[in-house]
């Protein structure tokens, strides 16, 4: 399950490394977002920006793209198996 070191959040990661949109005056902050469940497994991702072969990398390999707590902006992300 992933958790954030510094909030505690275990709700919701953002990827800092995909594609996000950049061509409107606020664009969102961060390409990719998962949601997880409590057990840790992804229910849902939101691609504000992404295409979906980054979203499907990020889903088979979610420790390498879900770097960034989108609730504090913190990067120090703890993964347990």
């Amino acid at each position: 399950m992933p958790r954030c070191l510094k909030c505690g959040n275990t709700k919701v990661l953002a990827s800092s490394i995909t594609s996000r949109l950049e061509e409107t005056a606020n664009p969102p902050t961060y390409g990719l977002l998962a949601n997880f469940d409590r057990n840790g497994r992804i229910l849902t991702m939101e691609c504000q920006g992404s295409d979906l072969d980054e979203a499907q990398e990020a889903f088979e390999n979610p420790a390498l793209y879900l770097d960034t707590c989108p609730v504090c902006g913190s990067k120090h992300i703890q993964w347990q198996n």
